[in-house]
């Protein structure tokens, strides 16, 4: 009689820990479909007939009743936390930006809206070129003559098309290094004087106008000692807006074609910036190297503020993307 009693409870048993695990079942069958909308799959329920398993008559202690009576908990238990569990939340858009550093703010208020890591020392690529040019603006007359040498023709990489042998007044050479980002360019600005001194004084300048973590190891940017923060470049841009506006006229030219003169030939110079036939585009400059990954500054009107955005170590072909992201996201604020 008491061996009956104890089958029957241990069947009882048996029944609560099936219909714990069906419930599990459906409740882990339900799934968010693309709209948000709760889904349940039909998935089929095994078969309650504990009775007629053959397995069912080795339960017959009381260990493994409450061994029994413990997975029925458990399973009921994460049922519920299956239930109750939230639902992932959305990606916000500013964790899409691939950049490591980044910066929004207002040239003229100097109101920061975005940043991230904007104090970090990165390297800056080609976004050297634009002190490049205040340098050169300020120690060469717009008539001086660069001729590029051999030694600098080799300086890569370089699609301006500019050859050894050619001579351009500066106030030319400055429209393939600033649109084209040439490198023979730059170095050939940079070495018409003492290159030496030329690179100290474009380190000297980015101090004197805020920039205290930026350093120039070449005038071009391919080398990745020149480094800066998205905080230095910000106040660059400062500076040219208020002070330089020559300099943001020239890269805010989509290209500019010179024709062939006794000192050099033919050349269709364009701009690499993405923004730069966009209406509300101001100036700025893109860097590209390995160590460096995509950089950029883009200054632009966006609601009557002069904005400039800031992306340093951007993926590759990212640095429009990021600034894009930026540029919706201060639009819904400003």
């Amino acid at each position: 009689m008491i061996q009956e009693s104890r089958k029957l409870a241990l069947l009882a048993a048996i029944s609560l820990l099936v219909v714990g695990y069906s419930y599990l079942i459906r409740v882990s069958s339900t799934i968010v479909n693309s709209h948000g909308e709760d889904k349940v799959m039909n998935i089929p329920m095994p078969s309650q007939n504990i009775a007629s398993s053959p397995e069912s008559e080795f339960f017959d202690s009381k260990e493994n009743e409450i061994e029994l009576k413990a997975a029925s908990d458990s399973l009921l238990s994460s049922a519920k936390t299956a239930q109750n569990a939230p639902k992932k939340a959305s990606i916000k858009p500013l964790d899409e930006i691939s950049a490591k550093a980044y910066l929004v703010g207002n040239v003229e208020t100097k109101k920061k809206y975005f940043e991230r890591n904007s104090l970090k020392q990165l390297p800056v690529a080609s976004m050297s070129k634009l002190v490049t040019a205040v340098i050169a603006s300020d120690i060469l007359l717009p008539t001086s003559v660069i001729e590029i040498t051999e030694s600098e023709a080799m300086a890569p990489p370089d699609s301006s098309g500019v050859e050894a042998g050619e001579k351009y007044a500066l106030e030319e050479i400055l429209y393939p290094m600033l649109l084209n980002s040439s490198n023979i360019a730059a170095e050939a600005i940079a070495s018409s004087t003492d290159r030496i001194k030329f690179l100290e004084l474009m380190s000297s300048k980015s101090w004197e106008i805020g920039m205290p973590q930026a350093y120039f190891a070449d005038p071009s940017g391919v080398d990745p000692h020149n480094m800066a923060s998205a905080n230095d470049i910000f106040m660059l841009a400062r500076y040219l807006y208020e002070s330089r506006p020559d300099i943001l006229k020239i890269t805010r030219a989509s290209g500019i074609i010179t024709a062939t003169t006794s000192d050099h030939g033919a050349h269709n110079f364009e701009s690499t910036h993405p923004f730069v036939n966009d209406i509300r585009f101001i100036g700025g400059k893109t860097g590209r190297t390995k160590e460096a990954g995509e950089t950029m500054l883009t200054i632009m009107r966006i609601n009557d503020q002069i904005i400039a955005f800031i992306v340093m170590g951007s993926g590759l072909g990212a640095r429009a993307y990021d600034t894009n992201i930026l540029i919706h996201e201060l639009e819904k604020i400003i």
